[in-house]
């Protein structure tokens, strides 16, 4: 009997622990929009979201992947950069920042969608 107790327990805290990393939906993100984007990653990554990493196309934004390896690209003219994270079932979502600096970014727009390959 212990032993299926121990089989229920063990199967509720696994569906709790996937309820807490299940994706949300992109409405709920809405409240990132011009946030810092440093506590705006915070919050993503602890709702469960991972950084995705993919290699920049340039130099110098490769480079800002040590910080941030979820950024993607970065448009030098408009200051505009965008970052992907995934979720655990393979969601993507999509943070664009503008800003001068790493330190000055501030979130443009959140939407859910993979980059094109």
């Amino acid at each position: 009997m212990n032993v299926i107790r121990l089989i229920v327990a063990s199967s509720m805290a696994l569906v709790a622990a996937a309820a807490v990393a299940t994706t949300q939906p992109s409405g709920t993100w809405d409240t990132l929009v011009g946030m810092k984007y440093a506590k705006a990653r915070k919050e993503v990554i602890d709702a469960g979201w991972r950084p995705d990493h993919k290699n920049a196309a340039e130099e110098w934004e490769r480079q800002l992947q040590g910080q941030f390896p979820e950024l993607r690209s970065c448009d030098g003219a408009s200051g505009y950069c965008t970052h992907y994270f995934v979720s655990y079932d393979g969601v993507c979502l999509k943070v664009v920042t503008e800003g001068d600096t790493v330190a000055s970014f501030k979130v443009r727009s959140v939407a859910q969608g993979c980059p094109k390959q």
